[in-house]
């Protein structure tokens, strides 16, 4: 999913987002019933418009992804499953007290923990190891 935002600050808060994929009817759908107003426009309508930068460009991105770690998208999938930590360490054999310090970035995830939680969530390996550089 790719993501766009005004280059020149306005008063107007709202962001422009791009997303494609499996979900994105469902997306778009959602973003609509909770702000009527939201313009929908085609991805090939913001290419070569220089009034939008790409996300990665942007000062929120670069603090968001400054203080990512595995831990922030462990929890997001687990709680997208429906499961409690209790439920996760009984599907991984982890202890719930472990669960949580990755959750909260006190504990790394090596790859044999990695490879626990993404069998246990369904998910791909490499949403829970941290990348090095």
């Amino acid at each position: 999913m790719q993501a766009v935002e005004k280059a020149r600050h306005t008063k107007d808060t709202r962001k422009l987002i791009s997303v494609s994929g499996r979900a994105a009817a469902a997306i778009l759908a959602y973003a609509k019933s909770k702000d009527p107003h939201a313009r929908i426009v085609p991805d090939i309508a913001l290419q070569g418009d220089s009034q939008y930068i790409p996300v990665q460009e942007t000062k929120w991105y670069r603090e968001v992804t400054a203080s990512w770690h595995p831990g922030i998208t462990l929890r997001i999938r687990r709680e997208n499953a429906g499961l409690t930590q209790a439920d996760l360490a009984r599907r991984t054999g982890l202890a719930v007290s472990n669960i949580s310090a990755i959750e909260n970035g006190r504990r790394s995830v090596g790859l044999a923990v990695a490879k626990k939680l993404a069998e246990a969530l369904g998910r791909p390996l490499a949403e829970f190891v941290e990348e090095n550089g």
